[in-house]
Order: C-alpha cells, then structure tokens, then sequence
C-alpha cells in the first residue's frame, strides 16, 4: 500500500468557519492556488500531513466518529485521497 505525504508549501488554513488548503511558494508549480474543503477532509487532511496510511486513516475516523457503514467510509476515505492525489496535493512516498 503506498504512502502519501502532503506537498510541502500546502497549508489547511480556516477562515470564517471554512477550511482551505492554500499553496504556496514552490507547491503553486503543482497544484490549484486554494480549494475548499469540508470538515471531515481537513480532519483527514491533518492525518495525512502527520504521515498517515489509509489504514490508520481510517482507524483515526472510527476513534473520532460514529461509523454507520465502515466499507462506505472506507470508500470516502479511498475517494478523498484520490482526490489529493490527481491534484498534486499528495506525494507519493
């Protein structure tokens, strides 16, 4: 299973209630200036800027929320990662 870091120069910034990942100096080469994410992506998205899998992703998803259907949760998670990657805020390991 691959791992992923967060670009450096990505930032999760709120602003007003509303989460952003900005990017700045060299990661402006890679991927979009600022994108809008929810809640539930800036909560992943500070896993992920701490290093971790898909797995521990998920597992730090069921420790902080109540999880109805873990396969559709592990889907989400697999999506927003996708996500990340084919906008270039993700790097491969």
């Amino acid at each position: 299973m691959p791992r992923y870091r967060t670009r450096p120069g990505v930032e999760l910034t709120s602003i007003c209630g509303e989460y952003y990942l900005v990017s700045a100096a060299d990661a402006m080469k890679y991927c979009p200036y600022v994108i809008r994410i929810n809640a539930s992506s800036a909560f992943l998205w500070r896993r992920l800027a701490e290093g971790a899998d898909d797995n521990e992703l998920f597992l730090a998803v069921e420790a902080e929320f109540e999880l109805s259907d873990p396969d559709e949760v592990r889907t989400a998670i697999s999506g927003f990662v996708d996500q990340m990657k084919d906008m270039n805020y993700l790097v491969e390991e």
